[in-house]
């Protein structure tokens, strides 16, 4: 292998690593970095699906 081709192999490897740390630890960091009851976690998922739908609805109202 020359040294143009090792470099740039390296590279697509640190890129495929940085890609599949942001997609599988990064949110298993922040949900863990305290803790929320059952309870909470399900009012909080109820609220940001309320303001996903609402934010939907104003930009089909929009059109």
């Amino acid at each position: 292998m020359t040294e143009p081709e090792a470099t740039e192999s390296f590279e697509k490897k640190i890129r495929k690593l940085r890609k599949d740390f942001q997609k599988n630890v990064q949110p298993v960091l922040r949900r863990h970095n305290y803790y929320l009851s059952k309870g909470e976690r399900r009012r909080i998922k109820r609220k940001k699906a309320i303001k996903r739908i609402q934010r939907r609805m104003r930009r089909l109202q929009g059109l």
